[in-house]
Order: C-alpha cells, then structure tokens, then sequence
C-alpha cells in the first residue's frame, strides 16, 4: 500500500507552522512588552537566585565580581562608543537614550524573545564610569547569553581608544 501526499496536505501543514510560530512570537511579545528603564530606574542589582541576569555593578552578578568599567575621557565620548557597540550587533535596538544612559534591547533569532542591556554612566574622580544590566524577561535561563554580552561589551570598551579627558 503507498501512502500519497497531496500537494494540499503539504500546503495545509505549511500553514500550520507558520501560524504557529507567528503566534509564538507575538505571544512572547504580549507577555513582554518594550517598557524602558529610564536612569532613575536603573537597577541596583539582579536577583541572588538569577540565572537570565547579569551586572556589573555595586552588585555584581554573574559577571566574575567587575564592579564597573573606568575611562579616562568624556562621558559622551564613552556612551558614544557604547552606542555604536549596541548597534553593531544584529538584533538589537535602542529604545531609550539619555547623556548618562541607554536602554537597548536583544532579541533572540527565531522566537525574537527580549533581552534588556542598560548601560549607565556617570563621572568619579575625573573618570567615566559605566554600569552595565542585562536580563531576560521571559523564563526561568538565559543558557549563559546574558554573561555572555556583558563580558563581549566589557571586553569591546576596553578595546577602545578615546581621546584623554576628565569626565564632565
């Protein structure tokens, strides 16, 4: 006995999988929506059981204890070059930006799940110094991604050359 498969059949299945998906997808984004972080609202820490977190901060987590990233140059200069780190990556988008901040986010390949990057700036001693969060909205693992981007930006602004200047 031969099994025959229609062209109908194939079609019909086709659609199926995409309609499933495309609800996947707008699922995740109705049960996380974009809400920006303004710098007022930058986060003091990630939770100490996380593991879709990371920071660099006064409360580092899952970042191998880096408590801040320090520049000897202009804070605009510094947050310029952040920007364009965020920018060169694929699936990333800025939602909010101020002089001292800027809240992007990732969104995974195919089921576009977001990720939120903030990026905080501020001046000590002459110095820029930024804080960095990063953090899933949605499940329980990041599968390392959240460290992960925080220790390639890391690793991207030590890379970078600025002109010398005291922080303003």
């Amino acid at each position: 006995m031969k099994i025959r498969i229609s062209n109908y059949n194939i079609a019909i299945s086709s659609c199926l999988v995409i309609i499933t998906y495309l609800l996947a997808v707008l699922s995740i984004q109705l049960i996380a929506p974009d809400v920006v972080i303004s710098p007022d609202e930058f986060p003091d820490n990630c939770p100490t059981d996380s593991n879709n977190c990371a920071m660099i901060g006064p409360n580092p987590h899952r970042v191998n204890g880096l408590i801040e990233l320090r520049f000897q140059s202009e804070l605009s200069s510094v947050m310029s070059e952040a920007n364009k780190w965020i920018e060169s990556n694929p699936r990333s988008e800025i939602i909010g930006e101020w002089e001292n901040q800027t809240h992007a986010v990732f969104r995974t390949l195919f089921l576009r799940f977001p990720d939120d990057f903030v990026i905080h700036g501020s001046c000590d001693n002459g110095e820029s110094v930024l804080l960095v969060y990063s953090e899933s909205r949605v499940g329980y693992s990041d599968l390392g991604v959240n460290p992960e981007r925080v220790s390639d930006f890391s690793t991207f602004m030590s890379g970078i050359e600025m002109p010398t200047s005291d922080c303003s």
